[in-house]
């Protein structure tokens, strides 16, 4: 296969923290893991802000900006016939990777879907957020409920439909967060099942293979069991082991449709026996296999 390696190196709150976490997965070997497997590589290509947009103001603002850089990296990166694997900082670089695939594909924007594999749905609108971090928005920006200016700076003109998301380990969500989910229609694959066979997701993956045109696969790392990610700021019990969650990676990545992969929210700051990297470099793994056996 022929991949390119994208990274989105910024955070709202600093160059540190989960900003370091695409060097991270960098320095723990993933490119050289690639090329040993036998796969074209091309980049990492850095999505860098011009010395006028880190002037900008606003996080939430650079963040819009940095993702139309990401976007334009990925839509150059399938045009050239390479599969995006996108290390980003934080949950919000999926908006960049959304708006790369639609504009992709030339005059007619493709029908989008999403695979959104995290401990939280990551669907909190600035009115319902207990937090109050931009990092707990993506699917809400992503689908049209809030943001919409951060989501046309980036790229993405038209929102993706509730009903072309589909949440994948998500448990741990805010009480008006989840009545928002809940009202969306958005579809839920719980970790019972990424324990067993797949089964419903495997059904998801097909029904939405069905509607859409291509589709963004997205993990944050903290969907695995907090046990693995212990060094992450927030972290949820109950959740899949890396063996697990990597098995139903590449179940997700072998559905032919699927069009870039996201890896999100290592912070290396905290992970001091680097089992956090490992883990995530290990379920990365078993999404590559997949996609590499379709």
């Amino acid at each position: 296969m022929q991949l390119a390696v994208i990274t989105l190196p910024y955070s709202t709150d600093s160059d540190h923290g989960t900003a370091a976490g695409p060097e991270a997965l960098l320095q723990a070997g993933l490119v050289e893991w690639l090329r040993d497997q036998g796969h074209g590589v091309a980049g990492p290509f850095r999505a860098t802000l011009a010395p006028e947009e880190v002037a900008a103001y606003g996080a939430w603002n650079r963040i819009g900006l940095a993702d139309a850089h990401v976007a334009r990296l990925t839509a150059r990166a399938v045009k050239s016939g390479a599969f995006p694997i996108l290390l980003l900082s934080n949950c919000y670089g999926a908006i960049g990777a959304l708006a790369g695939l639609q504009a992709s594909t030339g005059s007619k924007p493709p029908r989008l879907g999403m695979v959104w594999i995290d401990a939280h749905g990551d669907c909190n609108t600035p009115e319902t957020t207990l937090s109050g971090m931009l990092s707990g928005m993506p699917v809400a920006i992503a689908t049209g409920l809030c943001l919409d200016r951060l989501r046309r700076q980036a790229g993405l003109e038209a929102p993706l439909s509730p009903h072309d998301v589909v949440m994948v380990c998500v448990r741990a969500n805010d009480p008006l967060e989840q009545e928002q989910i809940d009202r969306s229609g958005i579809e839920n694959v719980p970790v019972a099942d990424i324990r067993m066979e797949c089964a419903r997701l495997r059904a998801a993956l097909e029904r939405l293979s069905g509607d859409v045109d291509l589709i963004y696969v997205h993990l944050d790392v903290d969907a695995l069991d907090e046990s693995e990610v212990a060094s992450m700021w927030l972290t949820a019990p109950d959740g899949p082991t890396s063996g697990e969650l990597g098995r139903a990676l590449a179940v997700a990545m072998a559905a032919p449709k699927v069009a870039a992969l996201g890896i999100a929210d290592i912070n290396p700051e905290h992970d001091h026996d680097g089992r956090m990297v490992q883990a995530a470099l290990a379920v990365v793994k078993a999404a590559i296999q997949g996609l590499a056996g379709r």
